[in-house]
């Protein structure tokens, strides 16, 4: 999955026929010491609003990524300025669940259809992490959960690092968990390759250890070598 997916439009049709439009100009900041507490009063003002759901939203940080290709003792070094990019959650009015998660590209026009948008400004990465974190481990949604799960491994932050290999067992669906083992192939060598050697060697389900094999033969490191080395020893 790549950023280039970022749409600019959220578009929703309307059962009354006319619709509102919202852009970026019309978004309802939102105050608050943290990015939760922006979040819950977020939320108490979009139920009170007479929509069935409404958007809440945030900048993510930027996660400059960076390539390297290496061929006959030549390293060419890609790096892309990271895209400026919104967490758009889109929140149930009745029950405050999160029904779906999107990202949009920020450079862009928005234009938004029907629901009004809860802006939360810029958090730090420790922040988003930690509201990614609270969806992925809640949500009743198994969808929700592995995109929360998806865009955890793109944050910069180590808590999310840290946190993502505790969900590979938490989470009770074999699906969610994949994701995040794919979520941990994106981290950077240090983090991922001994969160996924250990998946690999003690997950309970012989499917998610296969998972974990496959991202870390996708990785050119001695430490994955050596794993591999080990396993057809057994």
């Amino acid at each position: 999955m790549k950023i280039g997916a970022l749409t600019c439009l959220l578009f929703f049709s309307s059962a009354a026929g006319a619709q509102t439009v919202y852009t970026f100009a019309d978004f309802v900041n939102v105050g608050g010491d943290t990015l939760k507490q922006k979040y819950d009063n977020a939320a108490a003002q979009g139920r009170q609003g007479n929509t069935d759901a409404f958007w809440i939203a945030y900048e993510m940080s930027g996660r400059m990524n960076v390539r390297i290709n290496s061929a006959d003792g030549i390293d060419v070094v890609q790096r892309n300025n990271p895209e400026r990019a919104a967490m758009f959650l889109l929140v149930r009015k009745s029950d405050s669940t999160i029904e779906k998660l999107r990202i949009v590209d920020l450079s862009r026009e928005i234009t938004v259809h029907d629901r009004k948008v809860y802006w939360l400004g810029k958090p730090n990465s420790d922040e988003s992490a930690g509201l990614l974190l609270g969806i992925a481990r809640t949500s009743p949604s198994t969808q929700v959960r592995k995109d929360a799960v998806f865009w955890i491994g793109l944050e910069i932050s180590r808590q999310a690092g840290d946190e993502l290999e505790k969900l590979a067992s938490a989470d009770p669906e074999v699906e969610v968990q994949k994701q995040v083992v794919f979520a941990l192939s994106l981290r950077n060598s240090d983090e991922s390759i001994p969160s996924l050697i250990r998946i690999a060697k003690e997950h309970a389900n012989p499917v998610v250890r296969r998972q974990a094999i496959f991202w870390l033969g996708q990785k050119r490191d001695p430490r994955v070598l050596d794993f591999f080395e080990q396993l057809l020893k057994k």
